[in-house]
């Protein structure tokens, strides 16, 4: 870095914090716009102690630039384009991809894989990533490339300041993505033989004109941030209409600093036209819907959200979506069902942006606490920090789907709404409560949960009259019963002495100690939770293959005849079905969840994997398995549960 220069130009780095009573409105999921706003100063002075890590590394070790120029050459060219237009260098620092970037680069200079990025997992409701999800790509991508985005991100400053220059960036694939403005696509055929992968462009900006040249090939547009020319592809931005203002956000479908990448690392595809005008439709209608269901995530999207990565459709996946506490204000998704949808990802994916603010100010959790955690939106276990980062994002999730309950009323209409409200309310109280004692949290990380759940408790209890209550809360259940059979193993002593014991009575038994035991091919658990979405949204459909149960993977796939008749409210038929698959030997977590939320019994609905356990033990002792309601009646007066 210059001597004559500190990071961010004139502006020095300040130490930022939170008043108590600031902290504890953002730890319960709230926040005014003035709070919001603050976080900004918060993310900026994290982001200008980066670029100073950066600039440090990059002066020690400059070989890694490569065949690219000298780092202070764009660092003059940033100062230059500060001076004349401070809020354009500004937005550049604070854009999410300027923090993807200076992240991944980082973990590379200090030997590192390049460019970790969060894996997306699919699931009805938005996935919930986070830092514990990394994975590396891209293992041959050279060093430069990476660090040489700095030059990039110089000449994006110094076009939106309206100045001349000359610069060298890095190409990939023949593109050359100039932050924020747009990406060049020089013609030519790349790898295999062909023109080199990576190169070294050559961008001239004079009188509002730019040109990208590329080994003798290159590209010219005249209005680099508007209208699109031959090979000049401008970004794309969004309206969302939201009280008191209209927040533009980057639809960006064509940088290399992503959340989620690409397939064989290739350069991201341009969407196709109707693909973007879906997009910026469902972002207009999404706004007032916010509006009215959640004023909170409004202010909150208003404030934080910069850009939306779209990601690639796909017909037979559920929704995902994505985040990264490394770039705050931008959420990778596909592309929702309905303006609703887009809404519920937005209260979700917003809510891990704070988050993720509140943690680059304080630590919230021990990082080398190994422990691993029942998650209720995921189907695997979780370490701390993914649950962490999930309880907070769900609380905006639920108090969404409360909002629009209560916006619609309690007729038929709002049943798909209180359902969701129900569910996730349930899921949240299940989840802190197991987190609020543990102590791999800091005492600021128990404060976070203690005021998630007084949040939770100041909305009151949902009406529980209401039938779709009970499904959510049986859905709940469903989906934890059938996380335990997959990943927790019971105590074999309490095991053995149970199965030895059977049917004779005993003096009750504590469940001893059950260990973690994740299964690495657990399926998808949330058939159930899936069911009964459907039985709201189109009762008809269930109902007509009620006489074939089978039938129902054509509509839920992986989803069980046993689950369909359950969702259905058939107690005998459900009844039927899992005592059958029990007494045959099946050990499958669904039809044993299924038999305990029919029977009812403590030791089925709280400790289901010794059950199953005990049952085997049985079952291959004798030679015959016992009536499995019977057995379960037993082993609720032979085994002390809590």
């Amino acid at each position: 870095m210059p001597p004559d220069a500190s990071p961010g130009g004139v502006a020095p780095v300040r130490r930022c914090s939170l008043s108590a009573a600031d902290f504890d409105t953002l730890a319960g999921g709230g926040g005014g716009p003035e709070l919001l706003e603050s976080l900004w100063g918060a993310e900026r002075s994290q982001r200008l102690l980066l670029l100073d890590l950066f600039l440090d590394l990059v002066a020690e070790c400059p070989e890694t630039l490569g065949p690219l120029p000298a780092a202070d050459e764009a660092w003059r060219l940033l100062l230059r384009a500060e001076a004349q237009d401070r809020t354009a260098v500004e937005d550049l620092l604070l854009r999410p991809e300027t923090g993807l970037w200076l992240t991944g680069v980082l973990r590379r200079l200090r030997g590192g894989a390049p460019s970790p990025v969060p894996r997306a997992a699919p699931g009805d409701s938005p996935s919930d990533l986070d830092a514990s999800d990394l994975d590396a790509s891209d293992l041959d991508v050279p060093v430069w490339t990476d660090v040489g985005q700095f030059h990039a991100l110089a000449a994006a400053a110094a076009i939106r300041a309206g100045l001349d220059f000359t610069a060298v960036v890095p190409a990939r694939h023949g593109t050359v993505v100039v932050p924020s403005v747009g990406r060049a696509v020089l013609p030519g055929a790349y790898g295999r033989g062909r023109q080199p992968i990576w190169g070294c462009a050559h961008l001239t900006y004079r009188e509002g004109e730019l040109a990208v040249s590329l080994g003798g090939r290159s590209v010219r547009s005249e209005q680099p941030g508007g209208g699109p020319g031959t090979g000049w592809e401008p970004v794309r931005t969004a309206t969302l209409p939201l009280p008191g203002t209209e927040a533009t956000v980057l639809l960006d479908d064509l940088g290399s600093q992503r959340i989620v990448p690409t397939p064989s690392g290739l350069p991201p595809e341009r969407l196709p036209d109707e693909e973007a005008r879906q997009w910026t439709d469902l972002l207009r209608e999404a706004g007032p819907l916010l509006a009215e269901a959640d004023a909170q995530s409004a202010r909150d999207i208003a404030a934080l959200l910069r850009s939306i990565e779209p990601l690639p459709f796909s017909e037979n996946e559920r929704l995902s979506s994505a985040t990264s506490g490394d770039g705050v204000g931008r959420l990778a998704s596909g592309l929702p069902a309905d303006a609703l949808q887009l809404a519920a990802v937005l209260a979700h994916e917003i809510q891990h942006s704070k988050l993720a603010v509140l943690m680059h100010l304080y630590r919230l959790y021990e990082p080398d606490d190994g422990s691993l955690f029942y998650a209720p939106w995921r189907d695997d276990p979780r370490p701390l920090r993914g649950l962490l980062q999930g309880v907070y994002a769900f609380t905006g999730v639920a108090r969404f789907w409360r909002g629009w309950s209560r916006h619609l009323g309690g007729g038929e209409e709002s049943a798909a709404a209180h359902f969701e409200y129900v569910l996730w309310r349930r899921q949240l109280l299940r989840a802190t409560g197991e987190l609020q004692r543990h102590p791999g949290l800091t005492a600021l990380g128990r404060r976070v949960i203690r005021r998630l759940r007084e949040t939770i408790a100041g909305w009151g209890p949902p009406d529980p009259a209401r039938p779709t209550h009970a499904m959510a809360e049986d859905a709940a259940d469903h989906h934890a019963l059938t996380w335990r059979l997959h990943h927790v193993a019971p105590d074999p002593a309490v095991v053995e002495a149970l199965a030895r014991a059977w049917p004779r009575p005993l003096t009750p038994l504590d469940t001893g100690t059950p260990r973690l035991s994740p299964d690495p091919a657990v399926p998808r658990l949330d058939t159930v939770i899936a069911l009964h979405r459907l039985r709201l949204s189109d009762p008809g459909a269930l109902n007509k293959i009620a006489a074939s149960p089978p039938d129902v993977t054509a509509l839920v796939p992986g989803a069980s005849g046993t689950e369909l008749l359950h969702v259905l409210g058939d107690t005998e038929g459900v009844r039927r079905l899992s005592t059958t698959a029990v007494l045959e030997g099946s050990e499958n977590p669904s039809s044993w969840a299924c038999l305990a939320l029919t029977v009812r019994g403590p030791v089925l609905q709280g400790t289901p994997e010794l059950a199953r356990a005990v049952y085997a033990g049985v079952r291959d002792r004798d030679g015959t398995a016992p009536d499995p309601v019977s057995f379960a009646a037993w082993l609720d007066g032979v085994v002390r549960t809590l």
